[in-house]
């Protein structure tokens, strides 16, 4: 039975730790980037819903103010 050696290389175990690293740092960005990404949906969504409130707000003064403005035309004619 013949016993087969498995040996490691140098240049080898470098290019294992240089894409382990480089991998590791990859990841890292990519994190940010999704933090950074979900912030920016978060802000734009509580953004939209104030715009969105806003308009129904102004929307119901000025159908307040056109009703004001018909109850004095009749009152006037």
């Amino acid at each position: 039975m013949a016993v087969k050696k498995v040996s490691i290389s140098l240049d080898m175990v470098i290019v294992i730790a240089v894409v382990f690293i480089i991998s590791f740092g990859y990841n890292l960005y990519q994190k940010y980037q999704y933090q950074d990404l979900l912030q920016e949906h978060v802000d734009v969504m509580w953004h939209d819903q104030n715009m969105e409130i806003n308009w129904k707000y102004v929307k119901g003064l000025l159908e307040k103010c056109e009703g004001k403005n018909k109850e004095d035309i009749k009152d006037k004619s």
